[in-house]
This record gives C-alpha cells, sequence and structure tokens, in this order.
C-alpha cells in the first residue's frame, strides 16, 4: 500500500472518530469514574471493562474481535486471545438492556485495534435503557448505491430520506433503520453524502457492506473493505434490541476480484462462520434472529443456487435451532419466500432509490422505489412494503388489457407471500369474486418507462404477477387481496 493512502487513511481516523485500543487507560469516551486496573494476562492481547453509565461493571456482556468471542465476568471485564496482525476491531454485541451507542446515525459498538501495541484496552461504556425495547420500529432499505454520474443522490436525498421521515412521524415506538449494502457505487467518496442523508433521519441505522461498497482499486477483500470500515467499522457484527439478536453479515467474498461487477463470489468465510457460530452460542435456541446481508442468503427451497455460496450448510446449521427472518438486496427485485418448514422467512428487498440509472418510481420487477417497515413485538415481526411517495395502502400496480396488447387483467402484488389469500378479481358488473391465476412476466409500467429511452436494466420476470381474463363484456373491475396479518388491499382498474 502506498503511503499517500496510508496517510489519506489515517486522516478519515481522526475525522470520523474511529478509537484505537490503548495499552491502559479507557477508550470509552472519558469523564467516569477512575480505570479499572486490569492485569495483563499471558496470551490474552486484549482486555478491557464494560461499564454502565454509572460506573458499574456489567456481566456477560458478549464482546469480539470478530473471530474470537467472550462474555464479560461478574466485574465486566473481559480478556481476548486475538490476533492483533489479522483483527481490525474489537466491538461488543449490545445486551438488550442498554442503548445502541450510535453517533451520525451509524451504530458506535467498536474499538479500532491498535497494532503498535501489544496488549490492547478495550473499554467500552453502555447507557441503560429507561424502559425495554421489547416494541421496536425497522426501516429496511436496499442498494441505495450513489454514484456521482446520475440522479442516485437526489433520488435518496430529495426523495427517499422525506418520505421515511414522514413515515416515521406516524410510528409510536422506537424506531432503527436496516441498510442492506451497496451503499455507493464503486465510489467510496460518497459515503460522506450517504451518512448525510442517516445524520437527516435521526435513527441509528445497522449498516453492511455489499459489493460495490468493496473498492475496486484494492483487489483483495481485507484492503477492498478499508474505506468502508473508515466511515461504519466491522462488516461483521450483532447487537440486541428487545427480545431480537440482530446478526449482520458481510456475504460479498472480493478476493480477486478485477472490478466490483465481476468474478467475486457469494457466501461466508471460514472465519464468519467461527464467530457466528460462536456468537450464537451465547443466544438460547428458541429465540428469534434477524440476519441481514447483501445478498440473500436464503432461497426458494427448490433453487440450488444458494448451495453453492461458500459455507451455506454451515450457516444453515447455525440458525437451526431459531426462528429466523433474513433481509437482503442486491437484486434490486422484491420477493418474500418462506424457507423450507416455513419458520424461516426470507425478504428480499427491491432496490430503495427505483432501477439502477433510472433511480426513479420502479425497480425492474415492477416494484416502486421503497423500503419495508417491520414492526417487532415481542419476538413477533409484521410488516408492509412502503413506496415512496404512495400510501400505506398502495400495494399492487393493475394493467388493463390493452395496456398489455392480451385479453388479461394484470395485477401486481410486490408484497405478496405465500401466506396471503389468494388474490382475488371483483368485476364491476358485479358477480361472484374470481381467484387470479399465479403467473411469471415483466411489468408493463416498467417496460413503458424504458421504451422512453432512459438507461435501465433488464426487465425482471416476477413472482409476485397475477392475471385473469375478465371476459369481452366487462370494462373494470377491482382486486382485492389480504395479507398475512388480517390487512385487506383493494385496487381498481376500469378500460
Amino acid at each position: 500500500m502506498s503511503k499517500f493512502y496510508i496517510r489519506i487513511l489515517l486522516a478519515g481516523v481522526l475525522a470520523f472518530g474511529f478509537v484505537a485500543c490503548s495499552s491502559s487507560g479507557s477508550d470509552d469516551g472519558g469523564g467516569g469514574p477512575a480505570t479499572v486496573q486490569i492485569p495483563d494476562k499471558p496470551g490474552m492481547t486484549v482486555k478491557g471493562i464494560v461499564k454502565d453509565d454509572a460506573g458499574a461493571g456489567i456481566a456477560g456482556v458478549v464482546v469480539s474481535d470478530g473471530l474470537e468471542v467472550t462474555a464479560t465476568d461478574a466485574r465486566g471485564i473481559y480478556y481476548l486471545e486475538s490476533d492483533l496482525a489479522r483483527r481490525n476491531f474489537i466491538f461488543v454485541s449490545v445486551p438488550a438492556g442498554y442503548e445502541i451507542p450510535a453517533s451520525q446515525g451509524c451504530p458506535r459498538f467498536y474499538r479500532k485495534v491498535d497494532r503498535k501495541q501489544a496488549v490492547n484496552r478495550a473499554d467500552f461504556t453502555l447507557t441503560r435503557r429507561k424502559a425495554p425495547a421489547d416494541r421496536h420500529s425497522l426501516i429496511v432499505m436496499a442498494d441505495i448505491q450513489l454514484a456521482a454520474d446520475n440522479t442516485s443522490v437526489s433520488s435518496y436525498l430529495d426523495y427517499v430520506v422525506p418520505d421515511v421521515l414522514k413515515t416515521v412521524q406516524g410510528l409510536s415506538t422506537e424506531v432503527y433503520g436496516v441498510s442492506l449494502g451497496d451503499l455507493v457505487w464503486n465510489d467510496m467518496s460518497l459515503f460522506p453524502k450517504y451518512r448525510q442523508g442517516l445524520e437527516t433521519l435521526g435513527f441509528t441505522t445497522f449498516n453492511l457492506p455489499g459489493n460495490h461498497d468493496h473498492d475496486p482499486a484494492l483487489l483483495t477483500d481485507s484492503l477492498a473493505l478499508q474505506s468502508y470500515e473508515r466511515y461504519f467499522g466491522p462488516a461483521n457484527y450483532s447487537a440486541n434490541v428487545g427480545k431480537i439478536h440482530y446478526v449482520f453479515l458481510d456475504n460479498i467474498l472480493f478476493d480477486h476480484a478485477p472490478t466490483a461487477e465481476e468474478e467475486y463470489t457469494v457466501g461466508l468465510t471460514d472465519e464468519i462462520c467461527q464467530w457466528l457460530e460462536a456468537d450464537l452460542s451465547h443466544v438460547p435456541a428458541g429465540s428469534t434472529l434477524v440476519v441481514s446481508s447483501h445478498c440473500p442468503i436464503l432461497y426458494h427451497t427448490k433453487n440450488t443456487t444458494a448451495r453453492n455460496h461458500r459455507n451455506f450448510q454451515r450457516f444453515l446449521d447455525a440458525i437451526g435451532p431459531y426462528k429466523v427472518h433474513a433481509f437482503g438486496g442486491h437484486k434490486h427485485y422484491h420477493d418474500i419466500y418462506r424457507y423450507d418448514d416455513g419458520q424461516k422467512v426470507m425478504h428480499c428487498v427491491a432496490r430503495t432509490p427505483g432501477d439502477l440509472f433510472i433511480n426513479g418510481d420502479v425497480n425492474c420487477d415492477g416494484t416502486p422505489r421503497g423500503y419495508v417497515v417491520v414492526d417487532v413485538d415481542g419476538d413477533q415481526l409484521t410488516w408492509y412494503y412502503k413506496s415512496v411517495g404512495g400510501k400505506r395502502d398502495m400495494q399492487m400496480r393493475l394493467y388493463a388489457p390493452g395496456r398489455t396488447n392480451s385479453a388479461y387483467v394484470y395485477a401486481n402484488v410486490w408484497g405478496y407471500d405465500a401466506r396471503w389469500s389468494a388474490v382475488e378479481w371483483i368485476p364491476a358488473s358485479g358477480g361472484q369474486a374470481v381467484a387470479m391465476e399465479r403467473t411469471q412476466r415483466t411489468d408493463p409500467y416498467y417496460e413503458e418507462v424504458l421504451a422512453t429511452g432512459v438507461r435501465g436494466g433488464t426487465p425482471t420476470n416476477t413472482w409476485h404477477m397475477f392475471r385473469i381474463d375478465p371476459g369481452s363484456g366487462e370494462r373494470g373491475g377491482k382486486v382485492r387481496v389480504t395479507d398475512c396479518f388480517g390487512q385487506t388491499y383493494e385496487s381498481s382498474v376500469s378500460w
């Protein structure tokens, strides 16, 4: 690495608040009681204490270097046998009874390793919650992908952020964000612009890296993540809010990729699996996990693609004892499916600013630009897709026969889940509701947008398209469907 690049990294460390671990003293922001003396132990290269805001040690807090995992003792003290030459951070999995430390919209639960010190001292101070967070909400966004040469920044800051703020104003619970990677599009200098949006939102957003957040000029995974880590910290970590254990995973394997678009692979390294297994050893079986990654980490049961992901079976074994909701992006389309026994739900979230290059009001499968709003109540999750600029009940788009050059009425129901009711057609002339046929085809509105000559992606056959032949005498009707939480949606069409 050049000396110039090292100077840039050091400048970023100073500018964005990385706190290096120290061989002595406290790194927790200061101002509290005197530093607790912690003796060295043979073979242990990291030590520290986790305290509450009154200065008392907290027992049982999980602390990690991204590979080794331990928990604090009754005094709040911990030790780690870390390979300091290979580890970048020391971090805590914040317990449910404490606030998530944050600044500028991002969690701050970590300390940067100081490789010049033979033994690192990393202390943490956590603020006790005034009330449990068993009830809270999530705003889940995907593939913001800010770029300097298109309208993505405007789509994000001028449309998405104001819409999210309006949605959050209507929520009565504490709110957290989850951003599913590809925060920028190969341009690491735009991370501050992305964070500007998070600061405007005002709630804490958990981030993770996508393939486009790996610096394409640095062709190994660890080097390519340096810019991301400078702004956001560890790429793999966990946290506890209420009764939910949140896990965030980097499943982009970037080694030897010539560009961010080519030859990266998907999966989890052995080290990430080892960390995940150790982290989950502190989580009781039967608990609910929310696992987020850039690429969808579960697939349709009959789809064999995921089985080619590195360590896929090892991941399945690790999450086997738990109820799981997995969130991923990357695909730029929206899809929800239940894995195997239905206890594990995969949410593939459409690109929040709209399809790439268009950065407008639609994605390549016809899903509007938007985000998922999740209500967490204890260990139960409910959710809906919120279209930017659309009302809460905007959950489908209908197409009259003439618009598709066919005899069919089509309904694109982007939030559809196999546990929803039948999608029903109710003719305007009266009569019984009739179940529409589920089919696969591209979205007519997206095709119309591409026909204007804008640069866009390839239309995607969607899993959530339905059709019916209304008969030659009909001139309209409405479509009705009830989601798996009992909320009914209707939309009308005429011709």
